[in-house]
């Protein structure tokens, strides 16, 4: 077990026995663990035994497979607003579509913001796997659903919808719109190596 491992242990019983509002000594009694080991877990001075660290979860009512889940600080990704990376997701009537990535690396959603100018669409439909979330920031567009019909989308308003129903949209205003987009299947740019 590592350091990092044991640390995070120690901080876990810690403050499970602090919002218990025991003493090491009451937990110590209570547990039937010796303080003394109880103080060099806290610590993560020593690596507990299976035995010792049952009875400390068993009497703080805490679940013992939360001490050796994954450390999640290592799935949690942060994206700072001028961190995004963007690119054209596609032109419309001479205007680019732009899309700002507002997650990254592997994950199991995908996240973007999307800058519809005025007068322009997505293109064709798109297929694919999974489902996807649609949170208008500003403007109005219209979303199209194949076989389904068609969302005029306010600022504020939200669409959810499984992937494998065409989806498209189109801003029919004469100003810019912006939409948040999140889904489970990341978007893929057609390459000429794609469509051989």
């Amino acid at each position: 077990m590592s350091k990092l491992n044991l640390t995070r242990i120690g901080f876990l019983l810690k403050n499970r026995r602090v919002e218990s509002g025991l003493s090491i000594r009451e937990l110590s009694i209570k547990s039937g663990v010796a303080a003394g080991t109880i103080s060099q877990i806290e610590t993560g001075k020593t690596s507990p035994n299976l035995v010792s660290v049952y009875s400390l979860c068993e009497t703080l009512n805490f679940p013992i497979s939360a001490l050796f889940i994954q450390d999640d600080t290592d799935r949690v990704k942060l994206v700072r607003k001028n961190e995004r990376t963007s690119f054209v997701r596609n032109t419309s009537n001479g205007e680019s579509i732009v899309e700002s990535l507002v997650t990254k690396g592997e994950s199991r959603m995908w996240g973007g913001i999307i800058d519809m100018p005025a007068g322009t669409n997505s293109g064709d439909y798109y297929y694919h796997g999974g489902e996807e979330f649609v949170f208008m920031l500003e403007g109005s567009i219209t979303f199209s659903l194949d076989q389904v019909g068609n969302y005029i989308l306010e600022t504020g308003d939200t669409l959810y919808y499984p992937n494998e129903i065409g989806h498209r949209w189109e801003n029919h205003t004469k100003e810019p719109a912006k939409f948040l987009i999140v889904s489970t299947s990341e978007f893929r740019q057609d390459t000429e190596e794609d469509s051989k």
